[in-house]
């Protein structure tokens, strides 16, 4: 070999180790030819940097996905989940719907393996970035989606199927659903987006098109629905859903539920109805429901889970007052304040403040009990090594009120589950619901849902204003739905978006839960 071609050859070798990514034809270009079409050192590790750390998690996802499909097949508990108060066993649920899933699960991985370089378009030419790509095949789908057609007249051309798209099949809203709880907006539209272009099979099919609507709704990207929209009553003769923003909506229910929390409605006729969290600023609210009171005062406590630390010292305080005093006091949902209280003096705990325990007392005085206060006053004294205090009849009168009526639904079938709608679910009475984005195992979503619910004998939870779901949390819903499915407590979930519904049947909520399908 002469000399001259040796060194060329090394040199071009060390172009090689510099540049990996470049075909070997591309190392006698000038670098400043490769830096005009876009293209850096910089720019492209930063470009997989980014790519690896996307499907990084997204394989983490899926991993978690197809760890609870198999663990339900296996009808077991994964012994090495992490334990919630929510982890019980599934049951055994359709077979073939979870191969498929994970089948899903496989084809989706398996594109995402697929380095954006190995899809450049003919000639060689190169994306400026992953944005750019990624906008240059989302505006050919659209083009796709939104042509006009005439039978009998092929595609234009350069309308392939880009290689970075889902090969799509009937569980394309699936797909999509899987995509949008990842957070991949995007990804979700283009496979929506493919099912509906013209030459595709399901091009006229209401599910997809239908599908496409909300997840523009989802979004809150009223442009594009509207496009869609239109495009959805050429195609179909029907006509389109009213907007929505579902994010609005969320804002919106999430305020009212938040204001319900802090000052809840009273029911029954009752004067005051306490919070589930006591705090001091609810005892406020409680003195001067009181003073605007009549002679008899009712107060319901149906929804209480907790008490403040801050609040036990005042309360204790109001509770020896109103024994002490000629006063006529009625309560609803009394048991809901014992176990509060209960919970709060463990024996033998002498960690625990005292007052937790005065408190106690002073609340049996108040409700007329004095074998259970006896029975307390040891346990005091036990506890802490003091003399018991004494009983001491009260002066005010006492009577429990009857528990309000319920107002719940009852959950019998997917065709007669109640609507809300559009309107806030957080107005109706009764009922559970879910509103926002809920990420994580999120524990105080699954908590507050269990005070909601117990306020009727409906197991109804509203997702009117429910935007998106992800992987954990929806895990962790599903452990909680089983637990009341195995308790023969069957929830219903309405109203819920179409992608929130396929995620659900997914993930195998739709197994232990109704789960039906906003009607507009």
């Amino acid at each position: 070999m002469a000399k001259d071609d040796a060194g060329r050859l090394l040199s071009k070798v060390a172009k090689f180790v510099r540049n990996p990514l470049k075909d070997w034809s591309e190392l006698d270009a000038d670098e400043s030819a490769s830096m005009d079409n876009g293209y850096s050192k910089e720019m492209l590790k930063e470009m997989i940097e980014r790519r690896q750390r996307n499907d990084f998690v997204r394989r983490r996802e899926f991993d978690m996905l197809r760890k609870l499909r198999q663990r339900e097949a296996a009808g077991g508990r994964d012994p090495a989940g992490t334990p919630s108060s929510f982890n019980v066993s599934s049951t055994s649920g359709k077979t073939e719907g979870r191969a498929l899933t994970l089948k899903k699960i496989a084809e989706i991985e398996e594109q995402m393996s697929q380095q954006w370089w190995k899809n450049r378009p003919p000639g060689g030419g190169h994306a400026a970035d992953g944005k750019a790509s990624a906008s240059g095949d989302m505006a050919a789908q659209h083009a796709r989606a939104y042509a006009d057609t005439q039978p009998g007249v092929a595609p234009p051309p350069g309308m392939a199927v880009p290689a970075s798209v889902p090969s799509l099949s009937d569980g394309c809203i699936e797909e999509a659903a899987i995509r949008f709880a990842h957070g991949d907006d995007a990804g979700a539209e283009a496979i929506l987006l493919q099912a509906l272009a013209p030459e595709a099979p399901d091009a006229d099919h209401d599910d997809n098109w239908r599908t496409l609507l909300d997840l523009y709704r989802a979004i809150g990207d009223s442009d594009k629905y509207s496009a869609a929209a239109t495009r959805y009553a050429q195609r179909t003769k029907r006509a389109a859903p009213e907007w929505i923003s579902l994010p609005a909506l969320a804002e919106r229910t999430q305020a009212e539920m938040a204001r319900s929390a802090a000052s809840p409605t009273p029911s029954g006729g009752a004067d005051w109805a306490s919070p589930p969290v006591l705090s001091r600023d609810s005892l406020v609210s409680l003195t001067r429901a009181l003073a605007a009171a009549g002679p008899v005062w009712k107060l319901d406590w149906s929804v209480l889970d907790t008490i403040e630390p801050e609040a036990a010292g005042p309360l204790r305080a109001l509770f020896n007052h109103w024994a002490d005093s000629a006063v006529q006091v009625r309560f609803a949902g009394s048991d809901r304040l014992l176990i509060a209280l209960t919970e709060a003096t463990p024996v033998n705990e002498r960690r625990v403040d005292a007052v937790w325990w005065q408190l106690h007392m002073a609340a049996l005085r108040v409700m007329h009990r004095a074998d259970e206060f006896e029975l307390l006053a040891l346990n005091y004294c036990i506890t802490y090594e003091v003399s018991p205090p004494p009983w001491e009849d009260p002066k005010g009168e006492f009577a429990e009120l009857d528990p309000p009526a319920s107002s719940g639904f009852q959950v019998s079938s997917r065709s007669d589950l109640p609507s809300t709608g559009g309107a806030s679910p957080a107005a109706l009475p009764g009922r559970g619901s879910l509103a926002g984005e809920i990420a994580g195992e999120s524990l105080p979503v699954w908590e507050r849902l269990d005070a909601e619910l117990a306020r009727s004998q409906g197991l109804t939870i509203s997702c009117a204003a429910l935007v998106r779901i992800d992987f954990t949390a929806a895990g962790t819903l599903l452990n909680w739905v089983t637990e009341r499915d195995a308790r023969g407590q069957r929830v219903g979930f309405v109203d819920a978006h179409r992608l929130v519904a396929a995620f659900f049947g997914v993930i195998g909520i739709g197994d232990h839960a109704e789960v039906a399908i906003r009607p507009n």
